[in-house]
């Protein structure tokens, strides 16, 4: 017993000493690191001003962009009569619940616009609510976190704009057209908001390395790197937040589109247009697994502000690892570790750097890739269900069923 004891101190205090140290030596190195990303940028956009390279050019914005944007809902719900069937069952779900895409008012009804949008996104109203929903830290939190997923949302229109020539098919070119002009009305209501509520805030290192990683890859990876991690990693981000005030009136609405843009991959890939060697070759799989290793990063980077707000950093990475992994696999783009092993590893890490660097903060093993049912509103539960399968709600304990449930299947075929 003595002899384990030891051990397990020993190797405590190498994952502290490792980990100290590997954190030191990325803050020493970040500014070289953010110099070097910013001389070889793929997408040339100024994430300090919230800017593409060329200037704003307000006069086109007005003349051609608020106006093509001006019916960019869902045409089902918003023009039945065009004989248009672009809902899913999960926005039907939402329709049942009245939330509605075709009008301003109503607490819970989408803007239909980007001009009725943007209007909300930067009233008086949401100006008051954030103002009296927050405490002066709490308000720097939320700033910097939506400035964060507001640069997402540049890159996205950047990369879906430079996968819209290389998809295969009409019905690939439309959906991914789609996704362009749904990533700046994102990026354009996003901004417009935050400049309203504070000023949009330029991206870490980590963050901005995580989006250029993404930008400079090329057709498979980029589509992968786009659809699977990007999109699962504005969901959660879109679902954490839909009640917060402020934020309310657009999150809910994103969350929509973003989700759709989650289920192109499924479809291509059902489609036959992943080859086989792209979803089983140990090269891609390793490939894929790196694009994921900046998010570790970005975690560290934004867990003063998840703290600001009374949230677990972890609580939020551990369901955007069990999303993704369950979309990568769904999508023919598996990781290079098995979807049970790479859930079972987070919450190992997660675990662990709370009981060595956060002795105060354990209580115990905790399961970290876990969505409770109930913890998002019903609308945006069907279209996770829909998007990315209906585990992504047991954690860890539903992986363990299944695979009792799989080896129990496995010693009767055995039998027989």
């Amino acid at each position: 017993m003595s002899e384990q004891t030891f051990t397990q101190r020993l190797l405590d205090q190498v994952v502290l000493q490792g980990g100290s140290a590997v954190g030191s030596a990325y803050k020493a190195s970040e500014g070289l690191l953010r110099k070097r990303l910013d001389a070889t940028l793929a997408n040339h956009y100024d994430d300090r001003t919230g800017t593409f390279i060329g200037g704003e050019m307000e006069l086109l914005t007005q003349r051609n962009y608020e106006k093509a944007l001006a019916h960019l809902w869902k045409a089902e719900a918003v023009a039945p009569y065009l004989g248009i069937h672009d809902s899913s069952k999960a926005d039907k779900t939402a329709l049942a619940d009245g939330v509605t895409v075709g009008t301003v008012e109503g607490e819970r009804n989408f803007p239909r616009d980007v001009h009725d949008m943007v209007s909300l996104a930067t009233s008086e109203q949401v100006r008051k609510e954030f103002e009296e929903g927050y405490t002066p830290a709490q308000r720097n939190a939320v700033i910097e976190i939506m400035s964060l997923i507001c640069h997402g949302e540049a890159y996205a229109l950047y990369t879906s704009a430079s996968l819209l020539p290389i998809v295969k098919g009409t019905g690939a070119k439309l959906g991914m057209a789609m996704q362009v002009m749904e990533e700046a009305k994102h990026f354009y209501t996003l901004r417009a908001m935050l400049n309203t509520l504070d000023h949009l805030r330029p991206l870490p290192t980590s963050a901005r390395w995580l989006y250029e990683s993404v930008a400079r890859k090329k057709y498979y990876h980029k589509l992968f790197g786009m659809n699977v991690i990007l999109e699962s990693f504005a969901t959660s981000l879109f679902s954490h937040f839909e009640d917060y005030p402020g934020l309310r009136h657009i999150l809910r609405a994103f969350h929509m589109d973003e989700s759709r843009h989650c289920a192109f991959p499924q479809t291509y890939a059902a489609l036959g247009n992943i080859p086989e060697h792209v979803s089983n070759g140990a090269d891609y799989q390793r490939a894929r697994g790196l694009m994921l290793a900046p998010a570790v990063a970005v975690l560290f980077d934004y867990k003063p502000h998840f703290e600001a707000l009374g949230l677990d950093v972890f609580e939020f990475f551990g369901k955007f690892i069990a999303k993704v992994t369950r979309l990568a696999d769904r999508s023919g783009f598996p990781l290079p570790q098995k979807r049970e092993d790479v859930l079972f590893g987070v919450n190992a890490l997660f675990n662990n750097y709370v009981r060595l660097f956060e002795p105060e903060n354990y209580k115990g093993f905790q399961d970290y890739t876990l969505l409770k049912e109930g913890e998002i509103s019903e609308d945006m539960a069907a279209r996770e269900r829909d998007v990315f399968g209906s585990d992504v709600f047991g954690g860890i304990q539903h992986l363990l069923a299944r695979m009792r449930v799989k080896k129990r299947e496995e010693r009767v075929a055995a039998a027989n």
